[in-house]
C-alpha cells in the first residue's frame, strides 16, 4: 500500500515544534487506520502434551463472536478475515483440559501451536457446584440459569417452569397455594394434585410436604438462585420414592464478593413485591440473606395473597460446611369455581401456612480422590384453611389443619477410581408425621418412614464413552394407628445409560430404567367432602406404581452458534394412582397407563446482539386397556422467545403455545353412572397462545425492568372453570450497593 502526503509548513523558528509534532500525528493516525483496515488470517495447530500427536476434532471458538471451528485429523485449524484486534480462543476437546489463550493481531501473530494437557471425563466429578451435588449425568439434565431467570424477569415458581419445555403446570393462579407440576404427563390433576410424581430439591434436600408429596412453592428464593435444574423421566435408582416422573433441583448462590442489593416490583392487581439481599464475606465463611414481602389482590375474587419470606445460608469454605434456613410466611385465598350460571361455587376459604426449613452439609475429603458427604433437614408445614370474615352465614364451613414435620438424614461415600470410574454409594432416612384434620379419626397422628440404600458408578469405558449404572432398594413403612397393622412398601430400582460422545459437538444419551411410587398419606387416608359437592375418599388397599422408561437423546452444537437437542421416550405405568369420580371419588390403581413422546430445543445466536430460542414438545398418554381417559395433558407444546441485548438495552419477546386439553365436566348435571362410579361429560379446554414481553435498562449499580404479560389480553384456563389473568404489566427497579 502507498500513501502520498503533501502539507504546506511555513517555518519559522516559533512555529518548527509544533509543525514537526503535527506530522508525527498525522503519520500515526494513517499508520493505526491502515492496521485496523486490514485483516489476517489465523492458523494453528493442535497436539497433545503428553505424546506430542496432533488432536483433531478439537472445538475452537472466539469469545464474544460467532466464529467457530474444529482442528482436522492433522491437529490444524484456521480462521480467516480477522480484523486487527485482541481475541480469546476457547478450545476444548473430549479427554483434554479445556483452554483460553489471548492472541494480539496487532502484532501479526498468523500461526501458533497450542498444546492440551490430558483429563479424564470423570475428573471434575468429585467437585460439582452446589453444595449437595447432583449425580445425574449432565448431558441429561436441562439447566436454567439465573442470567436466564433474571433476563424474563420471574416472579413466581409457577411462571417459570410453564416456560419450560416438558413442563405442564395446574394452578388456581400464579401465587396460588394449589400449583401441581407434571414432567412429561407423569402427574394428575385430579381432584387435588394429591398424586404428585415430581421430586423437588432444594441444593439436593427434599421439601416435599409429607401428606401429599407436593411442595409450598411459596417459600421458595426464587430470586437466589444459581440455577434451576430439571432431570426429566424416572431417577428412582437413586433418589427413590416420588422421583419416577423426574427431578427438580434448584440449586442456591454461593457468592464470592460482598454486596447489597434491593428490588421492588409494583403490578396489575394492587400486585407489590419487595425484597432485599445481602452477602458478607470473611476469611472463613459467607452469609447470604434474603428478606421479601408480596402482596396483590389478585386477579378474581378471592385470589388474594401474601407473603413473607426470610432466608439465609452461612457456608465454611475451609471446613465444606454450611447451614441453610427459611422461614415463610403465607396468606392466600382459594378463589372458587367460575361459573355464570352457579354463584354458589364461588369460595370464601382462606388459607394460612407457615413453612419452615433447616438444612446441614458437610463434605469431608479424604485422600485418594474420595469424599463423604452427610447432609440432614428438618421440615415443617402447619396450614390452616377458615373462611373469610365476610362469609355469609349459610356458606360457614369448619376449619380444618395440615400439620405436617419430616426428618431427612443422608449419607453417602463418593469415590474417583483410576480417574475412570465414578462410584457413589449411600443410604436415605426419612421420617415424616402428618396430623391432618381430613383424614379419617381412626387414622391420628400418622407416622411414616422411608429408607434406602443405592449405589452408583459411572464409568468412563474410553475417552467417548460413558456408561452409568445405578441401583436402589427403598423401603417405607406407615403406622397406620392401634387398630391396623403397619403398611408396608418395598421395591428395588436399576438404571442403565450409556453417554457416547460421537465429536466434540454431538453427544447420544440413552437410558433405560424402572421408576418406584407409593401411594402417598393422602392417597390412603383423605377423608373430605369439597365444596362442589363430591366426598372425596383415600383408600388403604393401594398398592405402589411402577414405571418402565426408555429415553434417547442427542445434542448438536454446531459451528455457527447453533445448539440442538432432541430427545424421545417410552413410559409405562402400571398401577398408576388415579381418583376416580364416584359416590364417592375414589383413590384406585388404575389399568397400564403408556406415555411417548419427543422434545426438540434449538437455541440459535443470531449475532452479538440477537438470540432465538425455541422448545417443542409432543407428549400421548394413553390408558392402555382404553377404560377411562386421561385429562389434563395437552398433546402440542411450543415456548420461543426472542432476545436482542446491546450494552445497557434488553428486549425479549415470548410466546407460548399450547394445544387442547382434554378434562372431565364433574360440575355438569349430565352424567351417567356405572355402578358406584359416575362418568361425567369429556370437554376440551381451548387451544393457548400467549405474547409476553419483558424489557430492562441497566444503570450504573441499578436496573429498570417492565414486563407485559398476555400482551393481547387472552382469556383462557388452565383447569375447569379457573379463568386466568388477562393482560397484566409490572414495573421494577433494582439496586446494588
Amino acid at each position: 500500500m502507498q500513501i502520498d502526503i503533501s502539507f504546506n509548513i511555513i517555518v519559522d523558528k516559533n512555529n518548527t515544534f509544533r509543525g514537526m509534532f503535527f506530522l508525527k500525528k498525522v503519520y500515526l493516525i494513517l499508520f493505526l487506520s491502515t492496521i485496523y483496515s486490514q485483516t489476517f488470517d489465523l492458523s494453528g495447530k493442535i497436539i497433545s502434551k503428553s505424546s506430542s500427536y496432533p488432536i483433531s476434532n478439537v472445538n475452537i471458538t472466539i469469545q464474544d463472536t460467532p466464529l467457530g471451528t474444529a482442528s482436522n485429523d492433522s491437529g490444524f485449524f484456521s480462521f480467516s478475515s480477522l480484523k486487527a484486534k485482541k481475541y480469546i480462543l476457547a478450545v476444548s476437546a473430549i479427554g483434554f483440559k479445556n483452554q483460553f489463550i489471548e492472541i494480539d493481531l496487532f502484532k501479526s501473530v498468523t500461526n501458533i501451536t497450542i498444546v492440551l494437557e490430558n483429563e479424564s471425563v470423570l475428573s471434575d466429578a468429585l467437585d460439582v457446584v452446589g453444595r449437595y451435588p447432583s449425580k445425574h449425568i449432565p448431558y441429561l439434565t436441562d439447566n436454567i440459569s439465573s442470567e436466564e431467570l433474571n433476563d424474563f424477569d420471574y416472579q413466581t415458581m409457577s411462571e417459570l417452569f410453564r416456560n419450560i419445555g416438558g413442563i405442564d403446570v395446574q394452578m388456581e393462579h400464579d401465587n396460588g397455594r394449589n400449583a401441581n407440576f407434571s414432567i412429561r404427563g407423569s402427574s394428575d390433576y385430579k381432584p387435588g394434585g394429591y398424586n404428585n410424581r415430581v421430586l423437588v430439591l432444594l441444593d439436593g434436600f427434599q421439601i416435599s410436604m409429607p401428606y401429599s408429596g407436593s411442595v409450598d412453592w411459596n417459600a421458595m428464593p426464587l430470586d437466589f438462585l444459581d440455577r434451576v435444574e430439571v432431570l426429566k423421566g424416572p431417577v428412582s435408582s437413586l433418589y427413590g420414592q416420588n422421583s419416577m416422573g423426574g427431578i427438580i433441583n434448584l440449586v442456591t448462590k454461593n457468592f464470592e464478593y460482598e454486596f447489597y442489593n434491593a428490588k421492588a416490583t409494583i403490578g396489575s392487581f394492587n400486585s407489590k413485591d419487595f425484597n432485599f439481599n445481602m452477602s458478607n464475606i470473611t476469611d472463613k465463611i459467607s452469609y447470604i440473606a434474603l428478606l421479601q414481602h408480596k402482596k396483590g389482590d389478585g386477579h378474581r375474587y378471592n385470589s388474594q395473597y401474601e407473603q413473607n419470606n426470610f432466608y439465609t445460608k452461612i457456608f465454611n469454605k475451609k471446613n465444606d460446611f454450611s447451614v441453610s434456613f427459611i422461614a415463610n410466611s403465607s396468606i392466600n385465598g382459594q378463589p372458587g369455581f367460575s361459573v355464570e350460571e352457579r354463584p354458589n361455587l364461588k369460595s370464601f376459604r382462606v388459607s394460612n401456612r407457615d413453612s419452615i426449613y433447616l438444612q446441614l452439609f458437610k463434605k469431608q475429603s479424604l485422600a485418594n480422590n474420595r469424599n463423604i458427604i452427610y447432609s440432614a433437614s428438618i421440615n415443617h408445614f402447619f396450614t390452616y384453611y377458615h373462611d373469610r370474615a365476610d362469609t355469609p352465614l349459610d356458606e360457614n364451613q369448619d376449619d380444618t389443619f395440615y400439620n405436617d414435620t419430616s426428618l431427612n438424614m443422608r449419607a453417602e461415600y463418593q469415590r474417583l477410581i483410576k480417574n475412570s470410574s465414578y462410584l457413589v454409594v449411600g443410604t436415605d432416612l426419612i421420617v415424616e408425621q402428618s396430623d391432618i384434620s381430613i383424614y379419617k379419626d381412626i387414622y391420628d397422628n400418622l407416622l411414616q418412614v422411608s429408607g434406602g440404600f443405592f449405589a452408583q458408578n459411572r464409568i468412563e469405558i474410553n475417552n467417548k464413552l460413558l456408561l452409568g449404572l445405578g441401583l436402589r432398594f427403598d423401603y417405607r413403612s406407615i403406622n397406620r394407628g392401634k387398630e391396623y397393622s403397619n403398611k408396608i412398601f418395598s421395591d428395588i430400582s436399576p438404571k442403565i445409560n450409556l453417554t457416547f460422545k460421537q465429536d466434540n459437538f454431538s453427544t447420544w444419551n440413552f437410558a433405560l430404567s424402572k421408576g418406584f411410587r407409593s401411594p402417598s398419606m393422602s392417597e390412603m387416608f383423605l377423608q373430605y367432602e369439597s365444596d362442589y359437592g363430591l366426598n372425596t375418599q383415600g383408600n388403604p388397599d393401594l398398592i405402589s406404581e411402577q414405571l418402565y422408561g426408555l429415553d434417547l437423546g442427542y445434542d448438536r452444537s454446531n459451528l455457527k452458534n447453533i445448539n440442538f437437542s432432541l430427545s424421545t421416550f417410552y413410559y409405562r405405568y402400571k398401577d398408576m394412582i388415579d381418583f376416580v369420580y364416584g359416590l364417592p371419588v375414589l383413590a384406585l390403581n388404575r389399568s397400564d397407563i403408556s406415555s411417548c413422546g419427543f422434545e426438540s430445543t434449538t437455541n440459535y445466536k443470531i449475532n452479538n446482539n440477537f438470540s432465538l430460542n425455541a422448545s417443542y414438545t409432543y407428549l400421548r398418554v394413553n390408558d392402555i386397556n382404553d377404560i377411562d381417559p386421561i385429562l389434563y395433558r395437552p398433546r402440542h407444546k411450543l415456548v420461543s422467545s426472542l432476545k436482542y441485548k446491546k450494552e445497557r438495552v434488553g428486549h425479549i419477546l415470548s410466546i407460548k403455545y399450547q394445544s387442547q386439553q382434554d378434562y372431565q365436566d364433574f360440575l355438569s348435571d349430565e352424567r351417567e353412572y356405572e355402578g358406584s362410579e359416575i362418568k361425567f361429560p369429556i370437554k376440551k379446554l381451548d387451544t393457548l397462545f400467549l405474547v409476553n414481553y419483558n424489557g430492562s435498562y441497566d444503570l450504573k449499580n441499578s436496573k429498570i425492568s417492565v414486563k407485559v404479560s398476555n400482551i393481547f389480553d387472552t382469556k383462557y384456563k388452565l383447569i375447569q372453570d379457573f379463568p386466568m389473568p388477562g393482560r397484566t404489566i409490572s414495573l421494577s427497579y433494582e439496586r446494588s450497593f
